[in-house]
């Protein structure tokens, strides 16, 4: 092995090590709460078997920054090796790239089989789960085929092949990029608007039953084409098991989220708006 060659392998060591650090340091650090408009809340709740679902939190949370990383290094190592005319760079460079992509798609595998078990399998969901899915589904489909088609060629490219196999790779790892950055706005983009947190679920006065009735009527009135009559989730998210206290539920639907949801402050009053966040407790 020359030294081009062992230089090229640290630099592939050092991309994977960054991946690494990033993905620990990602499960160091605490994540706020996400607020009334949370879609995987309920999943993160729910047990899943033998292995708590913080665990499966961690495993996805952790993975997802492999793909991340390494499809676009992998792209880098081959662009840079496409264009060079030294033959044992080319190689060195091409190892790398090879080394980065299956990496990176074993750690695509590990944040989508997590992702799975979190979510109970669903594929799509709605609001921000579905948006993160539309970018997830795609970037991981490509990962499968362009890596999957490089493996079965035993890592090398076919000089007519190269320019679509660069393609490909480039737009999965657009698409993962766009997976990671969805993500995190489904997990902490109902954040900003949030009043302080407060550890009670509820603040609200003892005539919250009386309120129920009104505040499923004007739920299905004014919430449901987004949120569906079940409160599942469409466009938008799934309302069930709401964290927070009752202001902050509150203040969301007065105020809304800019591009994700209306705000209500013109079409309830202050009493209507209470009724709703009662029936809204209601959901289980």
């Amino acid at each position: 092995m020359n030294e081009r060659t062992r230089a090229i392998l640290a630099m592939l060591a050092t991309v994977i090590l960054t991946a690494v650090m990033v993905s620990t340091h990602a499960q160091e650090v605490s994540v706020p709460d996400p607020g009334p408009n949370a879609v995987i809340r309920d999943a993160l709740k729910k047990p899943t078997g033998p292995l708590n679902t913080l665990f499966w939190q961690r495993i996805h949370g952790g993975s997802t920054h492999f793909p991340i990383v390494l499809l676009m290094a992998s792209v880098i190592f081959d662009v840079v090796a496409w264009r060079s005319r030294d033959e044992a760079l080319r190689r060195g460079l091409h190892v790398a790239g090879f080394g980065s992509a299956v990496a990176g798609m074993l750690g695509g595998i590990g944040a989508v089989v997590a992702g799975l078990i979190m979510t109970d399998g669903r594929m799509i969901g709605g609001g921000h789960e579905k948006a993160h899915h539309l970018f997830v589904w795609p970037a991981f489909a490509s990962c499968l085929v362009f890596v999957g088609w490089r493996l079965f060629r035993g890592g090398r490219i076919p000089q007519c092949g190269l320019g679509i196999y660069l393609g490909g790779m480039s737009l999965a790892a657009a698409l993962m990029v766009g997976a990671g950055y969805s993500g995190g706005e489904m997990l902490l983009g109902a954040d900003t608007e949030n009043a302080p947190f407060s550890s009670d679920r509820s603040t609200s006065p003892p005539d919250r039953r009386a309120s129920v009735p009104a505040g499923q009527q004007l739920y299905l009135e004014h919430c449901a084409d987004c949120h569906n009559a079940d409160a599942h989730g469409d466009e938008g998210s799934d309302l069930h098991n709401l964290d927070g206290t009752d202001e902050q539920i509150a203040t969301r639907i007065r105020k809304g989220k800019k591009g994700r949801m209306t705000g209500f402050a013109e079409k309830l009053s202050p009493e209507q708006i209470h009724d709703v966040v009662a029936y809204l407790r209601t959901l289980k």
